[in-house]
């Protein structure tokens, strides 16, 4: 029973987008092209302008998500490919900062995703729906969750891990976080005083930028504000010391 409802459920993802699992396989491909990092690869991703791309296909994989959470639609077409994408995307992401072919770095930066990373995607609070029944066990992680937020998050991580691989995306990442008020937007969240899954994914963004210490956006948070509304958050909710402990190593002296 279970086997013909999975079988008939990719049956009618297929016939309504027909290129899903298609297009896993091609991103698969290319991915490994990136990650082996040889001279002859890179020359061929240079050439077809392989960062600008990835970063424009980030945009209509994210679009296509939203697509799908807002028709309900999610276990009919995601739910087959979305954690082998997602892992995909992530490391593709990864060892393209990683890559000794500079041009590929720049080529991202000359996409729209990374403004769009942080006016956009990055504060998508969309969450799949999923009823459990239909749910395949490598899919549970993400079941209520924000796909897009936390991805977006991951990648924000991976930048900034991976500065001295690459610099200039580093600079640029930073620099729209801080045009788009990523910091004051993730506090004000917080000063609303609720602790939902919701508020814990800005907490889980403040300790990745702590963790990087990166001393302008930590600059940041200390103008906006953090100390205090975090100390706050700490002392009603002492749990969460032991959940994020570098929050609580930087509320300490306060």
């Amino acid at each position: 029973m279970t086997t013909r409802r999975t079988s008939r459920r990719k049956s009618n993802a297929n016939t309504t987008f027909p290129f899903t699992e298609i297009g896993a396989i091609l991103q698969n491909i290319l991915y490994q092209l990136v990650r082996k990092d040889t001279r002859y690869g890179n020359r061929l991703l240079s050439e077809a302008n392989f960062g600008f791309v990835f970063g424009e296909q980030l945009i209509l994989e994210y679009d296509f998500i939203r697509h799908c959470i807002d028709n309900k639609i999610e276990s009919m077409v995601l739910i087959d490919s979305y954690v082998k994408k997602n892992e995909i995307r992530l490391n593709t992401f990864e060892y393209l900062l990683r890559s000794s072919e500079e041009t590929l770095k720049d080529q991202l930066l000359t996409s729209a995703f990374v403004d769009k990373l942080f006016q956009d995607y990055i504060s998508d609070f969309r969450e799949f729906n999923i009823q459990f029944s239909k749910i395949d066990l490598e899919f549970l992680a993400f079941r209520r969750s924000y796909p897009i937020r936390l991805e977006c998050i991951s990648l924000f991580n991976t930048a900034l891990m991976l500065k001295s691989n690459a610099p200039r995306v580093f600079t640029e990442l930073v620099m729209y976080a801080r045009r788009h008020f990523l910091i004051k937007q993730e506090l004000d969240s917080l000063r609303r005083g609720r602790l939902s899954n919701k508020e814990s994914t800005a907490l889980l963004l403040f300790g990745i930028i702590l963790e990087s210490n990166e001393e302008d956006l930590i600059h940041v948070m200390m103008q906006e504000g953090a100390p205090a509304v975090l100390t706050q958050l700490m002392r009603e909710h002492p749990s969460l010391g032991r959940k994020f402990p570098i929050l609580a190593a930087f509320t300490s002296p306060f």
